[in-house]
């Protein structure tokens, strides 16, 4: 993972005008020495009379300061609070004299904009841009607590709370994908950052404000989201997209929604078009993120980043891939923040590092990590695990202990506070008071810290991924049909009774049933709700539920068979509520349904697994289970992928892997 772009690398034609992608602009500082006209000198003696009664009033204040609610006493360059805290600062710039003329019309003409139900035309994502994509101005350019509290109210609740008699609304959309969607992916801007960026500098983020409002569309059944869609995938058109950290953003997030819409062919392009372009630009070094005078923005590029490698991984993971693009890409990119410092923008002024990460065993005073950082470390873990997943049984047998190692130091070194899916409700962007609590909060309030649920849920899919092959819980028929889990190659699949030791296939039999019971109690979690997770924890649970239904069909009787069949209801539960939303949830659910029909009407014994070690249920018996043939079972759009040759190829493998050996996109549909 460390690293640079090195292996003999030299830029190529063009490169040095790398520079045009980042915003060098600083912000300006507030003119005091302006002169004042008769009314403003009315409007000032007005203020002295009242600040002479209530104290100093400071009309400027950092945005910082701002964000976080906090007085400030807008010194320059940096307020005194910023210094004390070692936090950088920066303000807004001013409004004056910078006015045009026709702003009010725009503005106008942007509220209709918003107000209206789009009507979408692939021509309408082709506007005018300049080589990086967006304009030249800061992100908080212009900007006013106006740009966070404009439009319509915010929706909260279900999802169908901005069920209207009208259209939804932007501003409705955008606020149902901040409310259901970001906390589990959070590498966009945070909601106040990216009003403001909106208002300031709309043009820049025109694809990716499309895009969020098709994801905000889904999760409202009042609103059909098939216009929204066909606008996303408008976005994809190459002569519209920019070479930019936005349009990365813009590709990552509908590879997310196209997968968990059950497009998993299309998602696994788009991703790797993505991946291709973040590489492109550099953002795989710290860089990239380095050189944003914005720190909030800086800490969204990085996030990309890592937000891009999870989501490889984990379509890899889903689809038996034996490696995934990220894996075997040098990286030197900072760690991710915590959400809450996030999302107040007080971020830290010298991130965390992978090799720091990697030596927190030997530090005398432990540090607690993000929860983005304990997700990245697991989805490393699961790049190792893919590649033993992939060898033959014998060297898979010796393999497994390894890997299970690796699941044990990332499971031992967690915090005490990570061990907990649960956090504080208010302890997103409140200050820590001296006793290290936060300033307003009540005790007894919680909710999901969505990265660490997604993080603990991997863990134990990762151990059932491992261990079951070596189980006595075989695979059935049917599961080949499912998209979500599909088994194992064949020759992982378990052996005979006669043929198996007792030993290891009790404690490989024990390990799967603990972890499925664990990723399906996660579901039952105060204050959780499936449709706020992340939709790729959709085969998480399914992979879950089909180990739950093996054990009940197979291994487990009384008390414990109980048990395990409320946990398979739990699993088709949370299947069918994430069904409402997605429709890789819809089609899960049925297929895990048919499955489940089949398995609980069968018999142990029944079906001659002394003789055979393979399952008979949901139809098709052994031999049509044996003659299965799973060549091809591998990720959609990266077969044929010399994986090997990525080992320490860095940027230039990357490059030549797309180019010559199908890592593409238009080859696999279109011209995306």
């Amino acid at each position: 993972m460390s690293g640079s772009l090195g292996n003999g690398y030299e830029p190529r034609k063009g490169e040095e005008n790398i520079d045009m992608f980042f915003d060098f602009e600083y912000p300006q500082e507030e003119s005091s020495k302006s002169p004042k006209s008769p009314k403003s000198s009315s409007s000032t003696t007005k203020s002295q009379e009242t600040t002479s009664r209530g104290g100093i009033r400071v009309s400027l204040a950092c945005l910082p300061c701002r964000s976080r609610h906090v007085k400030c006493g807008a010194e320059m360059p940096a307020c005194n609070r910023c210094l004390q805290d070692d936090k950088p600062c920066f303000y807004a710039k001013s409004r004056r004299g910078m006015r045009d003329r026709s702003s009010s019309k725009k503005k106008a003409s942007q509220r209709d904009r918003g107000s209206r139900s789009p009507t979408f035309n692939n021509n309408n994502y082709s506007q005018n841009t300049n080589s990086s994509g967006y304009s030249n101005n800061n992100m908080f350019g212009n900007s006013t607590n106006d740009a966070y509290t404009n439009g319509s109210s915010s929706s909260r609740g279900s999802p169908s709370s901005s069920s209207a008699s009208g259209p939804a609304t932007s501003r409705q959309l955008i606020d149902l994908f901040y409310t259901y969607f970001y906390k589990a992916h959070p590498f966009v801007l945070p909601r106040f950052y990216f009003f403001t960026r909106l208002e300031a500098d709309s043009q820049s983020l025109t694809h990716l404000h499309t895009v969020m409002q098709y994801i905000g569309s889904l999760y409202s059944p009042s609103i059909s989201s098939s216009s929204y869609r066909t606008a996303a995938l408008a976005t994809l058109d190459l002569p519209s997209l920019p070479p930019t950290g936005f349009s990365v953003q813009t590709l990552l997030l509908t590879a997310i929604a196209l997968h968990c819409e059950d497009e998993f062919t299309l998602a696994r392009a788009v991703l790797d078009r993505a991946v291709f372009l973040a590489v492109e630009l550099r953002m795989n070094c710290k860089e990239f993120a380095l050189l944003e005078t914005d720190p909030v923005l800086a800490e969204s590029w990085r996030r990309t980043y890592w937000g891009l490698y999870t989501t490889d991984s984990t379509f890899a993971g889903i689809r038996r891939a034996p490696s995934f693009i990220l894996y075997n890409t040098d990286s030197t990119v900072d760690l991710p923040c915590e959400n809450r410092d996030y999302e107040s923008g007080d971020i830290p002024r010298h991130p965390h590092t992978l090799p720091t990460y990697d030596t927190r065993d030997l530090l005398d005073e432990p540090i607690t990590f993000s929860s983005f950082t304990y997700l990245i470390d697991l989805c490393r873990i699961a790049g190792t695990l893919l590649k033993t997943l992939s060898l033959p049984r014998e060297e898979m047998e010796e393999e497994v202990a390894d890997c299970g190692a690796l699941l044990g130091c990332w499971r031992l070194h967690l915090p005490e506070e990570k061990k907990e899916v649960l956090i504080n409700s208010n302890s997103n962007g409140k200050d820590r008071n001296r006793n290290g609590g936060f300033e307003g909060e009540r005790e007894g309030e919680a909710e999901v810290d969505e990265l660490m649920f997604q993080a603990h849920a991997l863990f134990y899919v990762c151990q059932i991924r491992l261990h079951r092959p070596l189980s006595l819980l075989p695979y059935a028929p049917l599961e080949i049909h499912t998209t979500c889990a599909p088994p194992p190659p064949s020759h992982l699949l378990p052996l005979p009774l006669s043929l198996r030791k007792n030993t290891s296939t009790s404690i490989h039999t024990t390990t799967t049933l603990q972890s499925t019971y664990a990723v399906l109690t996660l579901v039952t979690l105060p204050g959780s709700q499936p449709t706020s997770h992340s939709p790729l924890t959709i085969c998480f649970f399914t992979t879950a539920t089909l180990a739950a239904l093996s054990a009940c069909a197979y291994f487990l009787e009384g008390k414990e068979w109980e048990r395990m069949r409320d946990r398979v209801r739990l699993g088709l539960g949370a299947l069918k509520a994430v069904g409402r939303v997605w429709k890789v949830g819809r089609r899960t659910e049925r297929d895990s349904k048919a499955i489940a029909r089949g398995a609980l009407e069968v018999k142990r014994g029944d079906v001659g697994m002394e003789n055979t070690g393979y399952g008979g249920f949901g139809g098709g018996g052994v031999e049509e289970y044996r003659n299965v043939n799973f060549e091809g079972q591998e990720v959609q759009g990266v077969d044929g992928v010399d994986w090997e040759g990525f080992q320490n190829s860095g940027y230039v493998g990357l490059m030549n892997a797309v180019e010559t050996q199908g890592v593409g996109f238009g080859s696999s549909f279109g011209d995306i």
